[in-house]
């Protein structure tokens, strides 16, 4: 709506008193779209209803494209039916389980009351937020009936400048029943909730506008209007009382919580008496730091669903059973959000996911992807939500392709993002090795001796390859990983390195052949177990012979195969590997694994040069909404560059910080030097920790830090990439390395 129009607010509020849940809707002004685009965010909103029919807020509603209207017609009432789940639902269940089956000595008092007042009463909007009112004319249908029949409800009347009826135990307001029998979902927690009054002045318009806000993000207010303050007589203790009787003691010694807009400070005396809790509003205080929206619920239902893999995208449906309205109101043409949480995801072998991250801006392309519609679908911190009827009985959800997913979110701040050779390279060697976690055996030490001691063309023994795993008399030997378990084996039993070769051939990562030598030309050349038979031709000479006599005492020769066969290092899919592994174990992973190997970054919008990551990983972390992002470089030995952090910088820069923290990561299979070191610290900038270092002292470990805390002063627990960037600047840019690691 326009900033300053009354009308708006007042049928906005009637409005929502007509919807289940309408008292959590945000009314939003455009006068300041930064503040308006707060609320959208703070709110999570799912769609946008005009209440100002003007062309600014045309516009404005326009250019919120992530929030396409779902419903055909734009109208929320049609031929005064509701579209969306309406205030028949809690009236219902309000008559089932509160007022027809108590005994008539219960129910006495306890009603719904309808307030009517004088429209040019001044405090006529503050009441209309308060008590609450229906719309007016022939807009929607009339719920009175309903709620004077099944509520006993009773109409009360506001005298104009009389006192403000006080709020009695046992009696709720029309206000209060679209939010019966609602639930407040884990994922969110309001810290700033502290009850108590709104103070400001009933004809101004951000006061109303804050007043209903704060209220529909599930703060229990009282607006108070210091220029009728003797009408409030009654009202005032009652509210204190009310309040102050769900409070924990730590609460009531912070006194009773007075709200009020920031350029308007409290007067010297209002009457409450002392300790008293002062709460400016401002912008900021729709950040998202601040004051939460809670996610409020009608239910929550378990439901088993079947996953057909079939197909590229596995689909999963299930059935919507025992859903929460009532079985005795029609509810064609309503419509509500279906909230999908899944336990688990798919695996990680898949690449597919059911639980993106929480962006609004990827709502359209979830649409197109998971539901075949891109009105339909909304992100949630959660899971994900589905505007549906609420007629429908069952639900078929596609997952989601992790690249393609990655992508999008890239081209939401301006990039384009692409596999890169390098990237389909990587993703070839996971899936060769059986997913992230069957790359474990390259955390050993030995075993990336033998792939790089080794060209492709060079074969090897048996015996050669045994010891070079063994790695005896070397800082890390095969010993130093017990721990480690690259595939079941006993409780107690030794890692052996037969164990870790045989584990490398079955997955291709070597082949077992024979060298053979050629009695015309006198030089040998290795055929693999496959190709080995009883005559073979010399691939230099040409020349055929009976490989029979060489058959004796032959030792069996191995060389690097698959993607190890390609002289070009696997296009350094090894330190990846190592830091994918760090990044999805100790990276704060809550829902899984969402990850790609190398992506080739280019500039839709976004002032980056062309560049290319070497992997990205998306995480959410608890019950954070921001997302973490991680992109970086990863390298074996060779330096980290100037132009390699300048690159990268860009990139993490484009990400908006209202939505994403990002993380810049380093790695190498080497220590890095002084001078790599200064040139990766700027990307710290003042308290915003971003940059993540790691070696192979950190890459190796199964716990990434277990090394590390030997030598320096640090909580080795890391639980998302927050915790990492912490380390990494005590390690490397700090030095806070213990005293007697300093002495050795």
């Amino acid at each position: 709506m326009e900033h300053g129009d009354f009308e708006a607010v007042r049928r906005s509020m009637r409005r929502s008193f007509t919807m289940w849940g309408g008292g959590g809707h945000p009314i939003v002004p455009i006068g300041n779209a930064a503040e308006a685009r707060a609320l959208l965010d703070l709110f999570r909103v799912d769609a946008l209803v005009t209440a100002s029919d003007t062309a600014p807020v045309t516009r404005f509603v326009e250019a919120q494209t992530h929030l396409p209207w779902p419903l055909l017609g734009k109208e929320l009432f049609k031929r005064r039916s509701p579209r969306l789940v309406d205030l028949e639902h809690p009236i219902a269940l309000l008559d089932r389980y509160i007022f027809r089956d108590r005994a008539e000595a219960t129910r006495d008092g306890a009603s719904v009351d309808m307030a009517t007042w004088d429209p040019t009463d001044p405090l006529a909007d503050v009441f209309l937020a308060t008590f609450g009112a229906l719309p007016e004319g022939e807009e929607s249908r009339d719920y009175t009936d309903s709620i004077v029949r099944r509520l006993m409800g009773r109409r009360i009347t506001i005298q104009k400048d009389g006192v403000v009826p006080p709020f009695e135990w046992g009696r709720m307001p029309l206000a209060s029943v679209q939010g019966e029998y609602l639930e407040q979902h884990y994922a969110v927690r309001n810290s700033w909730r502290y009850p108590g009054f709104y103070v400001g002045e009933a004809s101004n318009f951000d006061d109303l506008v804050a007043y209903w806000n704060i209220k529909a993000a599930g703060v229990d207010l009282l607006f108070f209007d210091p220029s009728q303050a003797a009408r409030y007589e009654g009202a005032r203790p009652a509210w204190i009382d009310r309040v102050q009787r769900f409070r924990s003691e730590q609460d009531r010694n912070r006194g009773i919580a007075l709200w009020h807009r920031r350029e308007r400070p409290l007067e010297a005396d209002l009457g409450f008496a002392p300790p008293i809790f002062d709460c400016a509003v401002d912008p900021a205080l729709w950040n998202g730091l601040n004051l939460r929206a809670p996610i409020q619920y009608f239910a929550e239902r378990s439901a088993l669903a079947t996953v057909d893999d079939r197909h590229k995208a596995p689909t999963a449906a299930f059935a919507l059973a025992d859903k929460p309205f009532s079985d005795v109101l029609p509810t064609t043409g309503q419509h509500f959000v279906l909230s999908v949480d899944p336990l688990v995801d798919l695996p990680a072998q898949s690449r597919a996911t059911l639980r993106p991250p929480f962006v609004p801006a990827l709502n359209p392309f979830l649409g197109r992807t998971a539901f075949s519609s891109s009105r339909h679908v909304r992100a949630e911190p959660a899971g994900l939500g589905f505007i549906t009827s609420a007629d429908t009985e069952d639900i078929s959800i596609s997952a989601v392709d992790t690249t393609a997913l990655i992508a999008a979110i890239f081209e939401t701040v301006g990039i384009k993002a692409t596999p890169s050779k390098a990237g389909l390279v990587g993703t070839t060697l996971i899936h060769q090795m059986g997913g992230l976690n069957g790359c474990r055996p390259f955390k050993i030490s030995g075993v990336r001796t033998l792939i790089e001691r080794h060209r492709p063309d060079d074969t090897f023994s048996r015996s050669d390859a045994m010891q070079t795993i063994r790695a005896a008399h070397t800082p890390f030997p095969l010993s130093a990983y017990q721990w480690l378990h690259i595939e079941q084996r006993p409780a107690g039993a030794e890692l052996k390195n037969s164990d870790v070769l045989g584990y490398l051939l079955d997955h291709g990562v070597f082949r077992g052949g024979l060298n053979f030598a050629c009695p015309n030309c006198q030089l040998t050349f290795w055929k693999s177990l496959e190709e080995a038979a009883g005559r073979l031709e010399c691939e230099y000479c040409g020349h055929s012979f009976n490989v029979a006599r060489q058959l004796k005492d032959k030792d069996w020769a191995f060389r690097r195969s698959g993607l190890f066969g390609r002289d070009d290092n696997q296009e350094g899919a090894l330190p990846v590997t190592l830091t994918l592994q760090q990044l999805v174990r100790h990276g704060g992973m809550r829902d899984g694994e969402l990850y790609c190997t190398g992506m080739d970054l280019t500039s839709l919008t976004a002032s980056i040069r062309t560049c290319e990551t070497d992997f990205v990983v998306i995480a959410s972390h608890g019950r954070e909404e921001r997302v973490q992002v991680a992109i970086g470089e990863c390298k074996t030995r060779k330096p980290i560059t100037a132009d390699d952090v300048a690159k990268l910088k860009a990139v993490a820069d484009a990400f908006p910080s209202a939505r994403f923290n990002t993380f810049i990561v380093f790695s190498k299979l080497a220590p890095f030097t002084e001078d790599e070191i200064a040139l990766i610290k700027p990307l710290n900038d003042g308290p915003r920790l971003r940059a993540i270092l790691l070696t192979d002292r950190e890459l190796e470990p199964y716990f990434t830090y277990e090394r590390t805390k030997i030598e320096f002063d640090i909580d080795e627990v890391s639980t998302d990439f927050n915790d990492m960037a912490n380390i990494t600047d005590a390690v490397f840019f700090q030095n806070r390395r213990r005293a007697a690691a300093a002495e050795t």
